[in-house]
């Protein structure tokens, strides 16, 4: 049994073998219901799970970690996806090789902090109104997101997370190694577009296919 609170879509004929994934990971106060605005951008033939957090931050809100709690809170957030992601194979006909994360804002850190920490779980990352965790920052050496792919969707105008920050993340990301596409959005806030939405549903078909 997976450790976390979830929603699945499975793709018709899943069962017959490993089918690629996307991980829908919600921001601050979300739930596994929040996401569901993106699933239109997810390919056909491809499955979807969306994990609720482990933390209830609000009667029937949730968060990944509690920033005034520092690092500790941060890397128990990060270690809570980690566990779901590795037990998905054994709970679903999904191919191991072939996951990926896509985050919102809080999401998009706990994102981009499961690709740092363990690589070998997540294919590429999909953060949408994000920004780097501070624990991430010493961990991105050169050549340690070598082959990972990245979007980044970001627009001009958040002032929850300001576009600086994402500037910032995208150097970091690349300079780790990552292959990063990286969009900004003119007079767009902490949200994605309509152009957003078209940018994101073009790099998931290329990175996941799945069927016609």
């Amino acid at each position: 049994m997976l450790n976390l609170v979830h929603r699945a879509r499975l793709p018709e004929g899943a069962a017959g073998g490993g089918v690629p994934a996307v991980v829908m990971v919600h921001g601050w106060q979300g739930d596994e219901k929040v996401m569901g605005i993106f699933e239109r951008t997810v390919p056909p033939g491809v499955a979807i799970l969306t994990p609720r957090a482990p933390l209830e931050v609000a009667a029937g809100s949730y968060g990944w970690f509690i920033f005034e709690k520092g690092e500790a809170s941060f890397q128990e957030g990060v270690e809570a996806l980690a566990i779901f992601v590795r037990g998905l194979p054994g709970a679903y006909p999904i191919d191991p090789r072939r996951v990926l994360l896509m985050g919102f804002s809080q999401g998009a850190g706990m994102s981009y902090g499961l690709l740092t920490e363990a690589p070998d779980l997540v294919a590429g990352v999909a953060g949408l109104a994000g920004f780097l965790p501070d624990p991430l920052w010493p961990r991105l050496t050169p050549g340690r997101l070598a082959g990972k792919r990245v979007f980044m969707a970001h627009g001009t105008e958040d002032e929850t997370v300001p576009v600086l920050m994402a500037r910032s993340a995208r150097k970091a990301l690349a300079g780790a190694g990552a292959e990063v596409d990286y969009h900004e959005y003119e007079d767009v806030g902490h949200k994605l577009n309509a152009q957003g939405v078209r940018d994101l549903t073009h790099w998931l078909a290329a990175q996941v296919g799945g069927q016609a």
